[in-house]
């Protein structure tokens, strides 16, 4: 069970990590006391810092310092000590102006919003593309490129696209192609891509005749150049504002960071948790099963085009960063662009 604190611990951790953040500098109980303007004297702070400190809450980084938060006091802090995230109205503004002037395609709306995510947050920003799966179809196109090669287009109704070159082996002649296409369209459209597979599979085990053959083929196709399940595309800004801060001048530490950031498929991984209904999530320092991002905290939520949930996008930064601030942006961020992305369905 989680442990409370007393008031005035409260009141001196939250001081503690809103100072620390916004200085970079481990902060003494003279700071603290100074806002208090002496309705505490620095040994009375000083005691309940002591307190805070066996608790893992803060940490000295060395003699003769003042104290930093640690992993357990930013947790608290963003759990009960924090104050209500918010947006500015310049920020409302700036977002719903990007948002008029790039709108050219649905792919280009995403790498946009990580580059906002990042420039607003002073952090690194991310879009996961949409599980493919989880989208609906809105078309597939079949094209013959000669020698027993089709390039099959798969549209969904929210315009991503996915392409495959697959090879049949043996020709198909161009008027079986145009009746399989036909036939796909009618079986398939509206339906979820994830069960795009499962549906033909069943109708094959049904159908009789000269249908089979064309079920048969159909299925060949889609089982060729259906995209793999779990293959995701991601748009990450903003790498640079995380290895400019101070927490990573160490070469080594920043080299790690960097390693992982590179590695695409490693950050990935990071974000497979499931969300948890739309809300926010808060990973920090040692919650994350990296070691490279030990450093780091990562702010997470789903992005929603009506009911579903179809992507997740957010911001990674240092530790020390305002929480309020950033969990305010990722929120009204991933609301702002679910909205846009609804224009294209």
């Amino acid at each position: 069970m989680e442990e409370l604190l007393k008031e005035r611990q409260r009141e001196v951790l939250k001081m503690i990590v809103s100072t620390y953040v916004r200085t970079i500098n481990p902060v003494g109980s003279r700071t603290i006391a100074k806002f208090y303007q002496d309705e505490l004297s620095p040994a009375t702070i000083r005691n309940e810092m002591h307190g805070l400190e066996e608790r893992d809450y803060i940490q000295q980084p060395h003699t003769s310092a003042g104290r930093v938060p640690t992993d357990k006091g930013y947790r608290y802090y963003v759990d009960h000590l924090m104050p209500e995230p918010r947006v500015l109205p310049y920020v409302v503004a700036l977002v719903a102006r990007e948002y008029r002037e790039h709108m050219d395609n649905v792919e280009t709306l995403i790498e946009r919003t990580s580059k906002i995510l990042s420039t607003l947050s002073e952090q690194a920003g991310f879009v996961v593309f949409p599980a493919f799966e989880n989208l609906v179809l809105k078309r597939v196109e079949i094209t013959s490129l000669g020698r027993h090669h089709l390039l099959i287009v798969w549209v969904s109704d929210n315009g991503f696209v996915q392409n495959q070159v697959i090879d049949m082996k043996e020709d198909i002649p161009s008027e079986e192609l145009l009746r399989i296409n036909r036939f796909l369209n009618q079986e398939l459209q509206g339906m979820l891509l994830g069960q795009v597979k499962l549906h033909l599979a069943q109708k094959f085990d049904q159908v009789q005749d000269s249908l089979k053959t064309v079920y048969r083929t159909a299925r060949g196709i889609v089982n060729q150049s259906f995209p793999k399940e779990g293959q995701r595309r991601l748009a990450f800004e903003g790498s640079h504002y995380i290895l400019e801060q101070p927490e990573f001048q160490d070469w080594e530490k920043s080299r790690k960071l960097f390693k992982t950031l590179e590695a695409r498929d490693s950050f990935m991984d990071l974000l497979q948790v499931r969300q948890k209904d739309g809300k926010i999530q808060v990973k920090i320092g040692f919650e994350h099963h990296c070691p490279d991002i030990w450093d780091c905290s990562l702010i997470t939520t789903e992005y929603r085009v009506g009911p579903r949930a179809i992507g997740t996008l957010g911001v990674l930064g240092p530790r020390r960063m305002s929480y309020e601030r950033v969990i305010g942006l990722v929120d009204f961020i991933s609301r702002r662009f679910g909205e846009a992305l609804e224009q294209w369905i």
